[in-house]
């Protein structure tokens, strides 16, 4: 009797140990909520990197582009001087313009140009043709998007004609405004300087703000503005 008491608890025993309770359908669809939120989470913690990093990138090639174009145009603005070529036959003074900076709009914004003589040697000649000294020119043109603005540098030699202009040198793309502002002796900001006028008697701003704003993709409304200042020579008249 004893003997079959201990047969049957032994397979009450193992009967219980070798039973398998499954999962019910809450359980499994706990589970998979809990998988979606920790999924949810980690993919919008690796977006939200990946979406700043391509800002970041994008903002540092913009200043990069920005200081290449700022470099360019300070070590012109700093080399330049105003010409006193002879007059002509007549005794008439020549007609082209010393330093010519014009407050213009395009787009709806700002566009400004700006042409002047510069000691700087030159990009696309010769060396020897530095003697002469060379017209810079900023121009801007519309882009190849829309609302998009492109600063251009040209260059040709002081005493040569408009055949001889060399350029079409893309400064910076992507640009939604260039703005310059001209500063006298008596530190009076000018929208626009023109050496020939009586208003400035032949002589170079003291001081150019340079202004560029470029399109920002992340906030339309919103530019990314850099800006420097240039402090010119003065008074310099090369001798000829």
């Amino acid at each position: 009797m004893a003997e079959r008491f201990r047969n049957s608890s032994s397979c009450r025993f193992v009967f219980c140990c070798t039973s398998d309770k499954g999962f019910t359908l809450l359980e499994v669809l706990l589970a998979f909520f809990i998988f979606s939120i920790l999924f949810i989470t980690i993919y919008s913690s690796y977006s939200g990197s990946f979406k700043t990093i391509n800002s970041t990138e994008g903002r540092m090639e913009l200043y990069r582009k920005a200081a290449i174009a700022m470099e360019r145009m300070i070590e012109d603005l700093e080399s330049g001087y105003i010409s006193a070529p002879e007059p002509n036959s007549f005794g008439q003074p020549a007609e082209y313009t010393q330093f010519l900076g014009e407050d213009k709009e395009m787009n709806g914004h700002e566009a400004d140009t700006l042409s002047f003589f510069s000691r700087l040697s030159p990009l696309f000649s010769e060396a020897d043709e530095a003697s002469s000294g060379q017209l810079v020119s900023y121009s801007v043109v519309e882009g190849s998007n829309e609302g998009e603005l492109t600063l251009l540098r040209s260059e040709s030699p002081e005493f040569g004609d408009e055949t001889d202009a060399r350029g079409g040198l893309v400064l910076a793309d992507g640009l939604q405004a260039v703005n310059y502002t001209y500063f006298d002796g008596n530190g009076d900001a000018h929208e626009s300087w023109d050496s020939d006028s009586g208003q400035f008697g032949s002589k170079l701003p003291r001081m150019v703000t340079i202004e560029l704003e470029f399109m920002n993709s992340d906030s339309p409304d919103t530019p990314l503005k850099i800006m420097t200042s240039v402090a010119l020579p003065v008074n310099y008249i090369p001798k000829l």
